[in-house]
């Protein structure tokens, strides 16, 4: 069989699956002779729905997971799981992910401890690394230890660790980190890392320990409670680096915004209508929820330090810009019981329990969801490779005449928007909106903006003007809404609406040649549409959406 490229749907699957609770085996959906059971479909549905960015409810989901599900059945209707070379790869599979879920319960009790142990404290660390490839001669191995041994002795007599690391450490990141690492918790790390770090007192420096990478010390700066995860808002007033100047002007931007705030003034109106996040703004500045390491140290430290929800911060400094935080919801670190069955799948992904238990193995698919659903998730995506690279993948290279005829037919899609060449601005005052709005009204075509601007707005920070060359769409008005303009234009960074002036000139479309790799994916995209909508005619799937209304 073929090396494995499993569809997107099919990654998000596989990866981050979690131990699931009691077994629903109500039937969600049908298809032909075929049934799956509801206790599948939400155990998909919910791995999805922590993925940064996804927002489909369960009833948009189930169009995802039908259409999955009907490649499945016509795969198998083709016979495809009957191959030699889908039964040898999916046996072989089954059988180590078998070997993982079968672990001696003591063993992983002890380890399982050992992590939740770790879970509750925060590291903020450094590391010196001297690499030795697997399998180095003896020599090798014995001048990169001779080597790491000295610099511990240095490091130990009071010499600057990070400097250290930065002169000697054969780490990549070390011209960028200088050796630091952050803060880091269980499952961040190595193993052997991990437990050296977690072994290490705040101040000092830890033996010389080994991992597949080659001899490390670390250099424990700090040992902190780890508080959980954090979900917040914030306003951001971005600026340049080592740029003075700009980060005075967000500075004083920050602080009017602040005072404001204080006013009374909604956090959420505020960040839709000033913040420079605009991955966040839209939301009113609600961010994702994120652990002590999973941000960037300043922000988080302010974040964490916020000891209610609803609690809002002085103006916070970090290098990409000031920020004001509200702090929506703190999860702390729950129970051990709670937190096992993520510890458990951690554990299993990291190799840090080997041994068998005397679970018998006949009955695991029976016994443990999470393993049942993992396999047959691996079952069906080497069935969705099979069948969509015979109907789809393979075809669509071979056929030269319908892709120059799908080029032709949307050639709309192969044309760049049209570009401005000129000026844009974003005004941020009410009062300095209506003026230029009215002066640009009356102008009858001959103004300048820029001039406009200079003469009517009372303090920098009321406007945002940008020059240069923009995708951007014909006979727009003054000002235009940012919906309007196309996608790929960095103008939709802005709130809107924008006051432009210049010239818009229409693109000409791409050469076929150039258009290609976008031809055969779109047309890969539209020929996968058109097989779906065959086997939902073929099959007349029937899913039960009364069964998913209550969300899990």
């Amino acid at each position: 069989m073929k090396s494995i490229r499993i569809p997107a749907l099919l990654l998000i699957l596989i990866v981050n699956f979690s131990f699931l609770g009691a077994q629903d085996s109500s039937p969600v959906l049908t298809i032909g002779d075929e049934t799956f059971q509801l206790g599948e479909f939400w155990h998909v549905y919910n791995k999805n729905r922590h993925l940064a960015g996804f927002e489909e409810t369960p009833q948009q989901f189930a169009d995802r997971f039908i259409n999955y599900k009907l490649k499945v059945v016509e795969a198998k209707a083709k016979g495809l799981d009957t191959l030699a070379s889908f039964k040898d790869e999916y046996s072989k599979y089954a059988g180590e992910l078998k070997s993982a879920f079968l672990v001696d319960s003591a063993a992983l009790k002890e380890s399982a401890r050992e992590a939740y142990s770790n879970m509750q404290e925060l590291v903020n660390a450094s590391h010196l690394l001297i690499t030795l490839a697997e399998g180095a001669l003896p020599q090798d191995t014995l001048k990169a230890y001779n080597t790491i041994a000295e610099l511990r002795s240095r490091a130990l007599a009071g010499e600057d660790f990070n400097l250290l690391a930065e002169n000697y450490s054969q780490d990549p990141s070390v011209m960028q980190n200088r050796g630091s690492l952050g803060y880091f918790s269980a499952f961040r790390m190595i193993y052997p890392f991990e437990k050296a770090a977690f072994a290490t007192q705040a101040g000092s420096v830890s033996p010389i320990i080994r991992t597949d990478f080659g001899y490390h010390i670390i250099k424990v700066h700090e040992r902190i409670p780890n508080k959980g995860k954090i979900r917040v808002a914030h306003i951001m007033k971005m600026y340049e680096a080592n740029r003075p100047d700009s980060e005075l002007r967000a500075k004083e931007a920050i602080d009017s915004i602040y005072q404001v705030l204080k006013g009374g003034e909604s956090f959420e109106k505020l960040a839709a209508k000033f913040s420079d996040d605009k991955n966040s703004s839209d939301r009113g500045g609600e961010m994702y929820p994120f652990t002590m390491a999973e941000m960037y140290p300043d922000f988080a430290l302010a974040a964490f330090n916020l000891e209610s929800d609803g609690e809002v911060s002085e103006p916070v400094k970090t290098t990409y810009g000031w920020h004001i935080i509200k702090r929506i919801e703190l999860t702390p670190v729950g129970g051990f019981e709670d937190e096992l069955p993520y510890i458990t799948n951690m554990l299993s992904r990291h190799g840090r329990v080997e041994s068998v238990s005397d679970m018998k193995a006949q009955n695991l698919a029976l016994d443990n969801p999470a393993y049942r659903y993992l396999v047959n998730e691996y079952y069906d995506g080497l069935l969705i490779f099979e069948i969509s690279d015979r109907e789809i993948w393979q075809n669509v290279g071979k056929d030269t005449l319908a892709l120059q005829e799908y080029y032709r037919d949307n050639i709309r899609e192969y044309t760049p928007a049209p570009l401005m060449t000129g000026t844009v601005c974003e005004i941020f005052d009410d009062r300095l909106f209506r003026k230029v709005l009215k002066i640009v009204a009356n102008s009858e075509g001959s103004y300048n903006l820029v001039q406009i601007l200079k003469q009517n707005a009372r303090k920098p920070e009321q406007f945002k003007l940008d020059e240069g060359e923009f995708a951007f769409v014909l006979n727009a008005p003054n000002p235009v809404e940012v919906a309007v303009l196309p996608a790929s234009s960095v103008l939709k960074q802005y709130k809107g609406p924008l006051f432009w002036q210049g010239e818009v000139r229409e693109s000409e479309p791409l050469p076929y040649s150039e258009s290609l790799g976008q031809v055969m994916s779109s047309y890969q995209q539209y020929k996968e549409q058109e097989w779906v909508e065959a086997l939902r005619e073929k099959y007349q799937p029937r899913f039960n959406y009364d069964l998913i209304k209550r969300k899990r």
